[in-house]
């Protein structure tokens, strides 16, 4: 503006300057000629002093426009930024091998050894909004083992909705080791279901409640927590006794078609010595609903309670875990599925199998956690997962439910796990009789153990 002025003052100077020049001559002609040019000249001085301010006063304003623009973009940048700045990437790369005492070839080969998995996942806050997503690959199948938004509504709850863990038993897995136990094998603990979530912390009480709209996101079997399986195809020349025609060998059981839709959650705990290093956890759950059959179109309904511990005193851990359930399906004829009416089917990890439609589950586990300083292994730690099935009735996991009825299944994981900052291995023998014949193990009344090494790396 000062630079404008020093234009405007010049004119003037020089205008006037001219006039000065000019006396002599003008002092010859007419006083009000001379009068009438001097009021001219003074206009067009005022009218080039109001253009000039009138450029200065835009380009002020487009410099304040600009100010603003570039205000804007910095701080969408900035909040982007702070965004990046709060999501936690993670990933795992594992492989792992195994020898299993009923595989011919693990006996001839000394076990095998391949791919485990890979995962990718994302933890973040962005002022009252929170997410969470882990996607994983595996040998031949890939999956959403959860991924959900969220919502801080205050200090002490939380909204959350997508792909979350159900409410339900001893959190956050149900046991201590790495195999799992029968009751996360069944579908129970460590679930992950499509709906929305209420968490409310308060002081010593932890309390969810959720609604599921459906139990995974889609009804096959790639998915990480075990569900029914609401698959439509029909059995092959298949009789109304169950009974495979061995003369066809195109002879096959198909699917019952169940799926758990529009269910209820809640989970209530209360923990002893809160804040403290030596606590106790009693926690009471409940989940039930619609059993929708997808070949029927009819509706059953299922539920399952549970009552358990969950004790942390120093370096122990302990699971403590009683569960009983029930599946009520409307299911096809069996001549249509070739699966009994006693045994639900259920499927994960790209597997399908079979547990008793009504029942028991019992777990117990016990950890112990020792900080060590051995070169660059840090951590030992080492497991004890035991569980146990009470079927109500008979109960087969052979021959679509039809076989022979055998012992109640028991499961139980021993091993260890070796921590070397983000590398880890795990060391299981998973001992099993009857366990739901998963992962080919038999089911024939008789002990089975798998030899089983996970090791890898976080990242």
């Amino acid at each position: 503006m000062a630079q404008l002025s020093f234009k405007a003052a010049g004119l003037a100077m020089g205008v006037t300057g001219t006039l000065a020049f000019a006396a002599p001559a003008l002092a010859q002609q007419d006083t009000e000629a001379m009068q009438r040019q001097l009021d001219s000249l003074r206009a067009q001085v005022e009218r080039m002093e109001q253009q000039l301010d009138a450029q200065q006063s835009t380009t002020t304003a487009d410099s304040g426009q600009d100010t603003a623009q570039t205000r804007d973009l910095a701080e969408e940048n900035r909040s982007l930024i702070e965004s990046i700045q709060n999501s936690q990437f993670s990933g795992t790369l594992q492989m792992k091998g195994v020898y299993n005492d009923w595989d011919q070839v693990d006996k001839d080969t000394g076990g095998d050894m391949n791919f485990g998995k890979f995962t990718l996942g994302v933890d973040g806050q962005h002022g009252d909004f929170l997410y969470s997503f882990e996607y994983r690959f595996y040998d031949g199948y890939q999956f959403l083992k959860k991924g959900w938004m969220g919502y801080q509504a205050s200090e002490n709850d939380t909204v959350k909705v997508g792909l979350v863990q159900a409410p339900f038993g001893n959190m956050d897995y149900g046991y201590l080791g790495w195999y799992g136990n029968l009751p996360y094998l069944a579908g129970f603990n460590d679930n992950q279901n499509a709906g929305i979530k209420w968490d409310h912390s308060q002081g010593a009480w932890d309390t969810s409640l959720a609604f599921f709209k459906s139990d995974q996101l889609g009804d096959s079997n790639e998915h990480y927590g075990a569900n029914a399986i609401g698959g439509t195809t029909d059995a092959v020349d298949v009789d109304s006794q169950g009974v495979l025609n061995d003369s066809n060998p195109d002879a096959a059981r198909g699917n019952q078609g169940n799926t758990e839709e529009n269910q209820l959650a809640g989970r209530v705990a209360y923990t002893f010595g809160q804040g403290t290093d030596y606590t106790t956890e009693i926690n009471f759950s409940a989940k039930g609903g619609q059993l929708y059959n997808n070949q029927t179109n009819d509706s059953g309904s299922n539920w399952q309670a549970a009552v358990g511990l969950n004790g942390s005193y120093g370096s122990w851990l302990t699971q403590l875990q009683a569960t009983a359930y029930e599946y009520d399906a409307e299911n096809p004829d069996i001549d249509e599925s070739g699966i009994s009416d006693d045994v639900i089917q259920i499927g994960a990890f790209n597997f399908n199998y079979l547990i008793p439609a009504e029942g028991q589950m019992y777990s117990a586990s016990v950890g112990y956690s020792m900080n060590v300083n051995w070169g660059d292994i840090d951590n030992l730690y080492f497991y004890n997962d035991f569980s146990y099935i009470s079927p109500n009735g008979d109960y087969s996991p052979n021959a679509g439910g039809f076989g022979e009825n055998v012992d109640d299944p028991m499961l139980n994981d021993l091993g260890m796990k070796v921590t070397a900052g983000p590398y880890y291995a795990w060391f299981s023998v998973v001992s099993n009789k009857n366990a739901l014949g998963y992962f080919t193990s038999p089911d024939d009344d008789g002990w089975h153990t798998s030899l089983q090494t996970n090791f890898g790396l976080n990242f």
